[in-house]
């Protein structure tokens, strides 16, 4: 397929405006959703809201460094600031992908853009605090770096990879074998970059020389998520890729695969090879989501858009513009309605539940300490989650601490399942449950638990 020899001029006007459709209905998304994507949405939030009056959040190996710096600039005003954050950082992943599918030498890379925006879980992360928006920027950026031969840099920027998510390590490996492949040596120790920097901030906070070893959250938990079968992500590639980018996406691997280009298959298999592994075994607290793959949403994008120009190529060229017509009008169509159907613009019974129990909360007047494991509950009352004086975490040692004075927002989900603390070790404690709540689907239980000994 030949490089495409029109006007650049009407090119770049072109995707400047495919770049500010995506803005319009990304912010009409951001502005039209209740509430965020999933309680990690909240979390990320949260930690970014409040790093700047605990800095150490800021090294946290949950929160991850790089995320946590770019929103603490925004989530401090509020939910809407970190969302348009998130979107002006979803379209800086579109025009280096559009940038990459160019130097991919890809026909037609401007329609790069609405294949990335337009799959579902990238779309609907747009408008969330993820992290997978921010590493799929700056894979496609190490992508582009290393296709243009800047070896170096592409280097120091995978290096950086490991403090966006956890997947990063194994990219290290990755680009380690493409450095020795390329015979770059000397380059090797530069994957190396971002580790060193993120443990040395940690060690100038903590004393811990090696802080990371120490504080690596995976070692010995296998399935504390759950695990499945092989098949797994193969049955969660139309949600991955979007129903209707899929048949594209199958193409476009046979077309480059015909054509020997085999660079962005291979990350595409290494990184949906690994899940695949992580998600049977239960490594590395992986929960099996679809929305992991948005980390390599430009990958998908850019072997997409080959499988269109090659199936387009088939057609006569008068027909063309009907045929970007009709597909520009499904693909935003099928988009947005995946969007919905993942995650329904209301308020779900959860949390209609915790607005409840904030209710009540607030009832009690109290200013005891409070231990809540739910992060949504804490973006609701606008409380500090991370002042532990006030907000314990929730662990039994630090509810022993506490035992005279403190009450417990007890829920099944996070409190019970993720942190082990049950009704009964609660009474063991001599808490006794002051009030209770349940969703309509009967489902969920969320109970109040003060000391026997602190009056209500």
């Amino acid at each position: 397929m030949t490089e495409p020899t029109s006007n650049p001029k009407s090119n770049l006007t072109l995707l400047f405006l495919l770049l500010l459709s995506a803005l319009i209905i990304m912010v009409i998304l951001a502005l039209s959703y209740q509430e965020l994507y999933q309680e990690d949405s909240y979390a990320h939030y949260l930690l970014a809201k409040y790093a700047w009056s605990h800095p150490r959040l800021f090294i946290d190996i949950w929160a991850r460094p790089i995320p946590t710096l770019f929103l603490s600039f925004a989530a401090p005003f509020g939910i809407i600031p970190a969302k348009i954050l998130t979107v002006i950082i979803s379209l800086i992943c579109a025009f280096f992908t559009y940038k990459t599918a160019q130097i991919y030498k890809i026909e037609h890379a401007e329609f790069a853009v609405p294949f990335l925006i337009f799959q579902p879980y990238f779309l609907l992360l747009s408008v969330n605090p993820l992290t997978e928006i921010f590493f799929a920027t700056f894979l496609i950026v190490t992508v582009l770096l290393f296709l243009q031969n800047r070896y170096l840099a592409s280097a120091i920027c995978c290096s950086l990879l490991p403090l966006i998510r956890p997947e990063g390590f194994f990219l290290l490996l990755f680009w380690f074998i493409l450095l020795i492949i390329k015979k770059k040596w000397k380059l090797i120790l530069f994957l190396g970059v971002g580790l060193t920097i993120w443990n040395l901030l940690s060690f100038i906070r903590t004393g811990q020389i090696l802080w990371l070893y120490h504080n690596f959250p995976w070692s010995g938990q296998t399935a504390f998520y759950g695990s499945g079968d092989f098949s797994h992500y193969f049955d969660l590639l139309p949600k991955i890729t979007g129903w209707f980018i899929l048949p594209f996406f199958i193409i476009g691997l046979v077309y480059l695969i015909k054509r020997k280009k085999f660079f962005l298959i291979s990350v595409f298999a290494y990184f949906f090879i690994l899940h695949t592994i992580l998600w049977k075994y239960g490594l590395f607290k992986s929960a099996g989501y679809a929305r992991y793959f948005v980390s390599i949403a430009p990958v998908i994008a850019i072997i997409g858009l080959s499988g269109y120009n090659f199936l387009t190529a088939w057609l006569q060229r008068k027909y063309s513009l009907i045929i970007l017509s009709v597909f520009s009008i499904m693909l935003v169509i099928t988009s947005i309605s995946s969007v919905l159907k993942i995650q329904p613009r209301n308020l779900n019974s959860d949390h209609q539940l915790l607005h409840e129990v904030h209710a009540y909360y607030k009832s009690l007047q109290s200013d005891a300490p409070l231990v809540c494991a739910y992060n949504y509950f804490f973006y609701i009352s606008d409380f500090d989650r991370y002042d532990f004086p006030n907000y314990p975490y929730p662990h039994l040692d630090s509810i022993r601490m506490h035992l005279d004075n403190s009450i417990i927002i007890w829920d099944s989900i996070f409190m019970q399942n993720q942190y082990g603390i049950s009704p009964e070790s609660l009474t063991n404690l001599n808490y006794r449950e002051i009030k209770s709540f349940r969703s309509d689907n009967n489902y969920y239980p969320i109970k109040i638990f003060s000391f026997k000994n602190f009056g209500f």
